[in-house]
């Protein structure tokens, strides 16, 4: 099969032929129809420690192919999203129904840690291991997955959606709904208008929050989030004197955006933080406006998004017209492009283009 190798740390894509391995018990394979470029994707090798050669991609969808001995959760034909964090079900989180932050989950946090992988990688090169980033890899056009990897989506959602689903929808989306828990009335501001604060904006629209401010240095990034239901725009100048809102989304995770975000909060106000900053930044908060405003501070993981309890309930929204996700694709690219459409996402020309490996 063809898969966008990348062979160090930060490096181009190298599209090629690589071997993939049959399912074993408890696996499936999938072809992939759609996957899209995030932006976690490129900062793996470099910033969070994930081995190289790697496959990377965790936000797709596809068709089962072929399933492993045991496996009865989903079948040959079946429409799938993947899930780049498939529940055990036997841990505590699982099982008091956080399987988004599952203990037994494999990172790219391990290798930093020196712990081995969950499974041997299916990947392969002249019989070199490859690696499977995140344990999904996406882009590719086949790849081998546990079951509870997978998750069924209705046939008659669009692939391109179904593999935003799959990370941008559920993350932005969720940290609104499950993490912020934003209550209708509120007055809320997402700082960051890529595709997972972008979702977020429409989350904070289907919670009602009354105000939905857009946050973000691109002109044509605040446009789009008026167009998906902001009610109102500002630079990253003009949040700064910002003050009294009730929640605030932070969708990009580094330390000043986290300050700006905790002092335009108002006193018991919420600062939840979606966007994944580095393992060596800090972020500094005044102990005692910690105690005296009765603030509060929050990660926000997949969104707060258990995958197999929700995705009925996001593509009920996008169903509805409620989760315009399409205002957010730009477009599709054949798998052979993927170089071209990195560079146009990392300079903001693109907000999501999404690949199609089996068009």
């Amino acid at each position: 099969m063809r898969a966008a190798v990348m062979w160090k740390p930060g490096t181009p894509f190298d599209v090629q032929d690589v071997d993939i391995a049959a399912p074993g018990p408890g696996q499936v394979s999938v072809a992939i129809h759609a996957c899209g470029v995030c932006a976690s994707d490129l900062s793996l090798t470099t910033s969070f420690g994930q081995p190289t050669p790697v496959v990377l991609g965790h936000e797709g969808a596809g068709i089962v192919t072929e399933i492993g001995e045991g496996v009865d959760s989903v079948a040959f034909g079946d429409h799938v999203v993947l899930v780049w964090v498939p529940p055990c079900g036997r841990c505590a989180p699982c099982r008091r129904g956080d399987d988004y932050l599952c203990a037994n989950r494999r990172s790219s946090a391990d290798a930093r840690a020196g712990k081995a992988a969950a499974r041997p990688s299916p990947l392969s090169v002249d019989g070199n291991a490859v690696h499977q980033g995140m344990a999904t890899s996406t882009f590719a056009e086949q790849t081998v997955v546990p079951a509870n990897a997978v998750v069924r989506i209705d046939d008659d959602v669009p692939f391109p959606v179904a593999a935003m689903m799959g990370c941008a929808v559920p993350t932005g989306v969720g940290s609104a709904l499950r993490s912020a828990r934003i209550a209708p009335g509120d007055d809320v501001a997402v700082i960051g208008c890529g595709a997972v604060g972008l979702n977020a904006v429409m989350g904070a629209v289907v919670a009602g929050a009354a105000r939905v401010i857009a946050v973000d240095p691109m002109p044509g990034r605040r446009a789009l989030a008026e167009k998906i239901g902001a009610t109102e725009t500002a630079s990253a100048e003009e949040f700064g004197d910002m003050r009294g809102l009730d929640v605030v989304i932070d969708a990009v995770g580094h330390p000043p955006t986290v300050s700006a975000a905790w002092k335009a909060v108002r006193r018991g106000g919420t600062v939840t933080v979606v966007g994944a900053g580095r393992p060596d930044q800090v972020v500094e908060i005044n102990a005692y406006e910690l105690f005296h405003d009765d603030k509060r501070l929050t990660g926000s993981f997949h969104g707060g998004i258990s995958m197999h309890r929700d995705l009925p309930v996001l593509v009920g929204l996008w169903r509805s017209g409620r989760l315009p996700i399409e205002a957010l694709i730009d477009g599709t690219a054949e798998l052979d492009r993927i170089n071209d459409v990195v560079t146009a996402q990392q300079a903001g020309a693109a907000l999501r283009v999404v690949l199609t490996p089996r068009p």
